[in-house]
């Protein structure tokens, strides 16, 4: 088995229960088959010389492809991102002291708050300007807008938090301040991925935009508006000191590369693509795919009922071994409780015969075609 990490936070990935998904694969496969491979988690440790991966969202098999191929612009963006995002911080940080000065002045007269902040932006318009000079200013209007506007509120949440709760430390007030101009360069990111057709991004741009804003949005959220625009915000203040260097060392990495050179990548609905690549009976094809909720949503892909009605008609009739792990609903159950199937309850830790099917502490099942050890 191999032992790389998944390196993006993707909804419903599935490390804390790799121990369980590993144990109970089967005893020899040719090919590892993955339809809904999202973070990569069970593929990145299977250490199969012969893995087709699949997923419908087209942004994530991008940064697969990207990630695989070693794209220089892809990878000279993320380094001009990352760049940009400590140089933020340092302007923060050396300007400290005018901070602390500029929240002093706005308590003793907090009429003045846009005029503290204009005049701070103005004070500091050549650092600013300077920051996205790096084949990443597509609008920088938009980023120097978005930090006024994080800054005065920000500014105003401090003051009301405050008057609750007593004053705020230095190293607090700064904090939350850097945390102000840190939101705003998401933002900037968040708008610039929310508009790649209008702004005519390159791909490989594109991709570390997406890269980026997948990584210090709020909890690694998927949420789009009615518009389908991606509306997650910034993570926080704990996102502050998170280290994109690392992440952009990682995904460069001859580990990665070499792992991902035995790949075969595609981009379709689950169906399509297990047609195109015609399995048999020497593959093994694990399925993790989108849960049976009110939130089906994935990544603006959505994945209802009746998606799942065909994914079960689908795998009742494969020639390839597969193990299915699914979050435990009626609607589920009743599909996959046919002969053939093996179903057996599924937590963090263990693997149980699945007894009672109304049991609201069970959380997921795990379903194979082919017999587990204690099935025996």
């Amino acid at each position: 088995m191999s032992n790389i990490k998944p390196f993006i936070k993707w909804a419903g990935g599935k490390e804390k229960e790799l121990p369980i998904i590993l144990k109970n694969l089967p005893s020899s496969f040719d090919r590892y088959i993955e339809p809904f491979v999202g973070g990569g988690a069970v593929y990145l440790n299977i250490n199969c010389k012969n893995s087709i991966i699949n997923d419908k969202s087209d942004e994530l098999m991008l940064l697969y492809k990207m990630i695989k191929k070693g794209d220089k612009d892809f990878i000279k963006s993320l380094n001009d991102i990352n760049k940009n995002w400590i140089a933020l911080e340092n302007i923060v940080l050396n300007s400290s002291t005018e901070l602390i000065e500029l929240y002093n002045s706005y308590k003793k007269d907090i009429s003045q708050l846009e005029k503290l902040v204009d005049d701070y932006i103005s004070n500091h318009n050549q650092e600013l300007n300077a920051l996205l000079r790096e084949d990443v200013d597509i609008n920088l209007y938009n980023l120097i807008s978005e930090i006024k506007k994080n800054m005065i509120s920000k500014i105003s949440r401090m003051y009301k938090l405050e008057q609750k709760s007593g004053d705020l430390s230095k190293e607090d007030t700064i904090d939350n301040l850097e945390c102000s101009f840190k939101s705003a360069y998401y933002m900037y990111f968040r708008y610039l991925y929310n508009n790649k057709n209008k702004l005519k991004l390159s791909n490989s741009f594109y991709c570390a935009v997406f890269y980026f804003v997948r990584d210090y949005c709020y909890a690694s959220m998927f949420r789009y508006n009615a518009n389908g625009e991606f509306n997650v915000p910034y993570g926080g203040i704990s996102y502050n000191r998170k280290d994109f260097t690392k992440k952009i060392e990682y995904v460069t990495s001859k580990e990665l590369k070499d792992y991902l050179s035995n790949t075969e990548l595609y981009n379709l609905d689950f169906e399509e693509f297990c047609n195109r690549i015609e399995l048999n009976e020497n593959d093994f094809m694990f399925l993790d795919p989108p849960y049976d909720t009110e939130f089906s949503t994935y990544a603006k892909n959505d994945f209802n009922k009746n998606d799942q009605v065909r994914l079960a008609n689908y795998l009742k009739n494969t020639k390839a071994k597969f193990m299915l792990v699914i979050k435990n609903t009626d609607f589920i159950y009743n599909l996959y409780n046919v002969k053939g199937l093996y179903i057996k309850t599924f937590d963090k830790k263990y693997l149980v015969s699945f007894m009672n099917r109304n049991d609201k502490d069970v959380e997921h099942l795990l379903i194979t075609n082919y017999k587990l050890e204690d099935d025996e």
